[in-house]
């Protein structure tokens, strides 16, 4: 994020025709991640980078080229060349580098500004075609936040999978444009109880790294624009300061006051706050005794602040607390690199189907014999679990059908496609059959289909999405639930299964084809799986 604030602000102070670079795809090792953006000023000025500086020179002889003919071009490095006579050296980066260049225009700088404007997540949608590497529809064409605006239709199912993800995707349209739906978190806020002399590193080095920093103390003669340029200062009482600013999940809270009453105020309101980070500064005994005074959980509170790098100097302190800052909002431990086997980055670069070619057959025929009544209008955790199951599909995106053997009025406010399965006499293998043939006749370029059951009551969004993710990542034609020791539904499968689906009879369900493809199954662990409700006894354990 900060380097697209740089790079707005260097266009908006040129004003000169200008080339936006953008990393939209990498396979294998890159030093830059998708997302790396550059700069290219007709006068060869630069602002941003898109390598460790191998590429530059050659990515602005082609912005040039890209600027005199006001066209996008995707351009093409594979670094695992190293005789490539292009780049000229040995990279040793062993991976295919993407980079779109497209001529900067007012509109480009407009959806920049809005992804990095606000305390929310934003996704930046930014086409790219690995076809045609002139096509003029290449480029950054849409912001999106979730604050209640709508996304295209064509967008809307994958820009959610996305925002829930929290993590960039690749998405192939049938158009031959791919899309780099690119999640893009706020900084993280810094909040830094006491404006002693000792913590003017600390609110350079996160100037440095673009985070905003705010200092709170109750002395105006400690927290001044001259001691602090470019913080956002507080003057307040503890106990009132926080209340007075907008915490959230990406915020970290340092006390550094050296004022016991100061950071006991400021601990007991940080704790009822969003902040992923509270650091204490000082001795353990000084966490102990506030921990006890207080009753206050630690799961957040990093007493003594920082890492373990013998740090003794206020900027070797101010290292420290900024490494554990960072380790803990990338969820990562904070070791040495070398102790790591394997990739350092664990990036999710694959090219995945939208979520239009995904679809889901909810099963709820089943006539629940054991139980003596429909499972599917037992209430469970304030509606009913067919219901529940419905919202659970409707939140990935994929086109839904539920399958009954009756007319089901409950779920008349739902977008869900529900079909009657005449057969259902036969058992399961006739619902899985009237639900993929529906599928395909309304969507006939289907590449996956789910099969799910509405007397799992645990089965929500979140898995089903986990389901997907763990197909794209494997290229597996099947990812399955993994309970009670087997592999099971939920379950995901690609389209080369689907006559083997359709060829299913009786009683058998898809648990049968999936125990048959072997290792040619991704599993995803779902212990919760296990719990269905087939009985009286089972439906009142569970509420």
């Amino acid at each position: 994020m900060k380097e697209i604030r740089q790079i707005i602000q260097a266009y908006e102070a040129a004003r000169k025709r200008a080339v936006l670079a953008t990393v939209v795809h990498i396979e294998g090792s890159a030093y830059r991640a998708p997302g790396a953006r550059m700069l290219i000023l007709e006068d060869g000025t630069l602002t941003g980078a898109v390598s460790g500086g191998c590429l530059e020179g050659d990515v602005l002889r082609k912005a040039l080229l890209v600027m005199s003919e006001d066209k996008p071009l995707l351009v093409t490095y594979d670094t695992s060349d190293e005789e490539d006579a292009v780049i000229g050296v040995s990279l040793g980066c062993n991976g295919i580098i993407r980079i779109l260049l497209e001529p900067m225009s007012a509109k480009v700088l407009q959806l920049l500004q809005q992804a990095v404007t606000g305390r929310e997540p934003a996704i930046l949608v930014t086409y790219f075609s690995l076809k045609d590497k002139k096509r003029v529809d290449q480029g950054t064409r849409l912001v999106y936040r979730d604050n209640g605006t709508s996304a295209p239709a064509d967008l809307e199912a994958d820009i959610a999978r996305t925002m829930a993800s929290g993590t960039s995707a690749f998405v192939q349209y049938s158009n031959d444009l791919t899309a780099f739906i690119e999640y893009i978190a706020p900084l993280p806020h810094l909040v830094i109880a006491g404006a002693g002399n000792d913590v003017m590193p600390l609110v350079q080095m996160a100037a440095i790294l673009g985070w905003p920093v705010t200092l709170v103390d109750g002395r105006p003669a400690y927290a001044n624009t001259q001691r602090f340029p470019g913080c956002q200062l507080l003057i307040s009482k503890p106990e009132e300061a926080l209340g007075q600013l907008q915490i959230d999940a990406q915020t970290a809270i340092v006390l550094t006051s050296h004022n016991y009453e100061y950071d006991k105020a400021i601990l007991a309101a940080a704790i009822d706050t969003a902040a992923r980070y509270i650091g204490l500064l000082g001795p353990h005994k000084k966490k102990v005794r506030l921990v006890e005074e207080l009753s206050i959980d630690t799961t957040r509170l990093y007493g003594p602040t920082g890492l373990d790098i013998g740090a003794e100097t206020p900027e070797e302190i101010a290292l420290s607390v900024i490494g554990e800052i960072k380790a803990v909002f990338a969820q990562r431990k904070g070791g040495s690199l070398r102790d790591i086997n394997g990739h350092i980055h664990t990036r999710q670069t694959q090219i995945v189907p939208p979520m239009q070619d995904y679809g889901i057959v909810l099963l709820a025929a089943g006539k629940s014999s054991r139980l003596g009544q429909p499972k599917q209008q037992l209430v469970y955790e304030g509606d009913t679990l067919l219901r529940n199951a419905v919202r659970s599909a409707l939140g990935t995106g994929a086109h839904t059908v539920v399958v009954t053997s009756d007319d089901d009025a409950q779920l008349s406010d739902l977008p869900v496609a529900i079909v009657h399965n005449a057969d259902a006499a036969e058992g399961m293998a006739s619902s899985i059959r009237t639900g993929v043939r529906y599928l395909l006749d309304a969507h006939p370029t289907l590449q996956y289909v789910m099969v799910m059951v509405c007397d799992q009551p645990y089965v929500n969004t979140a898995h089903l999405q986990a389901l997907i993710a763990a197909q794209q990542a494997s290229s597996s034609p099947v990812a399955a639930s993994f309970y009670a020791g087997r592999k099971g539904v939920p379950a995901l499968f690609h389209r080369s299964l689907f006559p083997q689906l359709l060829a299913l009879k009786g009683d058998t369900g898809a648990k049968h084809l999936i125990a048959t493809l072997g290792d040619g199954v991704v599993v995803v662990p779902f212990p919760e799986g296990a719990i269905d409700v087939d009985t009286e006894e089972a439906y009142k354990r569970l509420v």
